[in-house]
């Protein structure tokens, strides 16, 4: 299956490049020096951006997803044809909006915004399914770092639809700035997955239990490399943390093994290492480990006392029943 999961990723690739070439060539040349003709390019070829901009973003939320992967299953093989198809509609859509940007052909548009993100969502979680051992516990991951986002974006898009039918020509150009904000966030959201895989499961319950703003903390040390370097070493790598303090967002690695400051040396053995010394030193740092403690001593004895109360009741229940 190996093969035939490179197969599937150049199929993809491929049709994601028809539907760019085939957007391009809808947009209609100007024959004659009319000024009119002119601005009614310039509103197509906004209108190609804009589309532009979503199906690049599909191609990096695709190539990003499968990148995670060697092999594939027949269910995210039949998933992504189904990702496909609606995205291949994106064309059609983006020349009709261009013709004849009414209340009708924007919302259509921003339907067919919908449907693509909904079908790779579904695509990406059988991707997560597949990926890893631990499914239920990673499924448990993924919508604690994606499902905020994933929300927050739904709504927008249910807003621009909503709004789209009543302000066609001003909702159109919103539409642009959707797939750029989504690629930061998902970027993001994609390298707090990967740390957290890299994690034991039991420290992947302790990150399941903390409050998002914990984890931004977590995901600032992974960043800064305020931990070692070295899974040998116990000392902070202060020039991987003046490091990435001057990089941008745009100047990071894809890849998430490279991502983080300072890793880019280690394999892959000595980056779960190194994530899981950076998840005690987060814990030690922060005073958490103890929150962990009394949660699970106050469990422990919840369920003491659960007991002992039950044991007292029994000799009662059995004298009232001796009684009647």
């Amino acid at each position: 299956m190996k093969k035939l999961k490179a197969r599937l990723d150049a199929f993809s690739d491929a049709v994601i490049a028809i539907i760019l070439t085939i957007m391009v060539l809808d947009l209609t040349p100007v024959l004659k020096d009319n000024i009119s003709d002119y601005l009614t390019l310039a509103k197509e070829i906004g209108v190609y951006i804009i589309s532009f901009a979503f199906v690049a973003n599909n191609w990096y939320q695709h190539a990003t997803l499968f990148n995670e992967i060697d092999d594939m299953s027949y269910r995210i093989m039949l998933y992504d044809f189904l990702y496909l198809i609606p995205l291949s509609l994106t064309p059609l859509a983006t020349n009709m909006m261009a013709s004849n940007t009414t209340s009708i052909t924007v919302v259509a548009y921003g339907i067919l915004v919908a449907i693509v993100s909904l079908c790779f969502r579904i695509l990406a979680r059988a991707v997560t399914n597949f990926q890893y051992t631990n499914k239920s516990q990673m499924r448990e991951i993924y919508t604690k770092i994606y499902g905020k986002h994933n929300i927050y974006f739904s709504l927008f898009n249910v807003v621009l639809i909503v709004l789209g039918y009543f302000f066609p020509q001003i909702v159109l150009w919103f539409f642009l700035p959707y797939p750029l904000v989504y690629m930061v966030f998902s970027s993001n959201d994609r390298q707090q997955m990967y740390d957290a895989a890299q994690l034991t499961a039991n420290q992947r319950e302790q990150y399941l239990q903390l409050p998002t703003g914990e984890l931004r903390k977590f995901q600032k040390l992974v960043e800064n490399g305020l931990s070692s370097t070295s899974p040998d070493s116990s000392t902070p790598s202060q020039e991987a943390s003046e490091q990435a303090g001057h990089h941008s967002w745009l100047d990071r690695a894809i890849n998430p093994e490279n991502e983080s400051a300072g890793t880019s040396h280690l394999d892959i053995d000595e980056i779960r290492q190194l994530r899981r010394k950076q998840w005690q030193q987060f814990l030690k740092d922060t005073k958490t480990q103890y929150d962990f403690k009394n949660h699970a001593q106050n469990n422990a004895g919840q369920l003491a006392n659960n007991t002992s109360h039950h044991t007292e009741r029994h000799p009662r229940d059995q004298s009232d029943d001796h009684k009647n």
